[in-house]
């Protein structure tokens, strides 16, 4: 039984999409998703990952803001047009503009590179807790 001093997990599961250009950084997210419960698919341009996210049923979506064909920010607007499920947005770009950019755009959360895999795991289980979608997060 929880009790309300203990830390509560919730269990992924379901699919992940993750859209990243970088096979090292796109590798230790699939092995991070995986380990945590989700079946992963994965594409290397912001086209080919819309197409993936249009014939899958994704829970969650990691997005690349510096993508080699269309804006990372603007991979996650359409997304929002009909995806549901929660948006994580993974950058080098740190600037609290850079966040606010990816918030607006409809991402549920905004990590940085690099990031340690306890910090993806700690930011999707903080994600998962809560409603998805733009306007279930509102700016800190």
């Amino acid at each position: 039984m929880w009790s309300q001093g203990e830390a509560l997990v919730v269990k992924p599961s379901g699919s992940a999409l993750i859209i990243e250009d970088d096979d090292d950084i796109r590798r230790l997210l699939e092995v991070v998703l995986q380990q945590s419960g989700f079946t992963v698919e994965s594409a290397t341009t912001g086209a080919e990952g819309l197409e993936r996210a249009d014939t899958m049923t994704a829970r969650v979506i990691t997005v690349d803001v510096g993508l080699p064909d269309v804006d990372g920010y603007e991979v996650v607007r359409r997304l929002r047009g009909s995806f549901d499920g929660h948006i994580v947005m993974i950058s080098a770009r740190s600037t609290d503009a850079d966040r606010a950019a990816g918030l607006t755009a409809g991402a549920d959360a905004y990590l940085t590179k690099p990031f340690r895999p306890r910090a993806l795991r700690a930011a999707l289980q903080e994600v998962l807790a809560s409603p998805a979608g733009p306007d279930a997060n509102p700016e800190d």
